[in-house]
C-alpha cells in the first residue's frame, strides 16, 4: 500500500499553491546541481519544426517550463489537478491552452511535439505510472519527444516541504526502458541526472 502522502498531492499543492509559485519562481534553473532546465528543454526541442504543440502534464502554474516553451514560439497545452495553479497560468500566460484535470484520467486528445511531464509524474505511485506512461507516449507525434523527471529505482521516497510530506515514486530504469520501447519510442536519455528522454522515429514517406 502507497503512503498516504501520496493521496495528499493534489491537496497540497492546491493548499499551498502560492508558496508553489513563490517557491518555484518564474526562471528556469541553469547550473544548480545536476539540474539545468535550459538545457534539457534545448535537447527536449531540438530539431522540432517552429510551432510545434507541446502538452505539459503536471504543468503546475505554467512557469517556468510552459512559459518557457511559449517564448521560443511552441504552443502549449498544460494539465494540472490544482486549480488555483491553472488560474495563476491563465491570469499570466493567456497565450497558453491551460486545463484542470487529473493527468491519470484527463489526457487530452491528439498528436504533440512535445509531452513534457518535468517534476510531476514522479508524485504518482509506481502503479499509476505503469499505467500512464503508455498513454504519455501514444501522443508523442512523428519526430517528437517525451521528457519526464524520475528516481532511480523502483519505490516511494517520502520527503519534505513547508513541513508536509511530499510523496515520490518511480519505477526501475528497466521497468521505465521497457515502456518507452514497447511504445514505440527510442531513449535518447535513460535517466541520467534523474531525466528520461525518448523519441518517435519520423516515418518515411511511401
Amino acid at each position: 500500500m502507497s503512503h498516504p502522502a501520496a493521496d495528499r498531492i493534489i491537496g497540497l499543492y492546491q493548499d499551498r499553491a502560492a508558496d508553489w509559485i513563490r517557491d518555484r519562481g518564474a526562471a528556469l534553473r541553469q547550473h544548480e546541481g545536476d539540474w539545468d532546465e535550459v538545457a534539457w528543454l534545448d535537447r527536449f526541442c531540438e530539431g522540432w519544426p517552429p510551432g510545434a504543440p507541446v502538452l505539459d502534464v503536471g504543468c503546475g502554474s505554467g512557469w517556468p517550463m510552459g512559459a518557457a516553451l511559449l517564448a521560443r514560439g511552441f504552443p502549449v497545452t498544460g494539465l494540472d489537478a490544482a486549480p488555483d495553479l491553472i488560474a495563476h497560468a491563465r491570469a499570466t500566460l493567456p497565450c497558453g491552452d491551460w486545463r484542470l484535470g487529473d493527468m491519470r484520467d484527463n489526457l487530452p486528445d491528439g498528436a504533440f511535439h512535445g509531452v513534457l511531464a518535468w517534476h510531476s509524474l514522479f508524485h504518482l505511485t509506481p502503479e499509476a505510472q505503469t499505467l500512464l506512461l503508455p498513454a504519455l507516449a501514444a501522443r508523442v507525434a512523428d519526430g517528437g519527444r517525451l521528457m519526464f523527471t524520475a528516481g532511480p529505482a523502483h519505490g516511494e521516497a517520502i520527503g519534505e516541504w513547508r513541513g508536509e510530506p511530499l510523496y515520490h515514486g518511480s519505477l526501475a530504469p528497466d521497468a521505465y526502458r521497457r515502456l518507452l520501447v514497447e511504445a514505440g519510442l527510442t531513449v535518447e536519455n535513460c535517466g541520467d541526472q534523474g531525466v528520461w528522454l525518448a523519441r518517435r522515429a519520423i516515418l518515411s514517406a511511401k
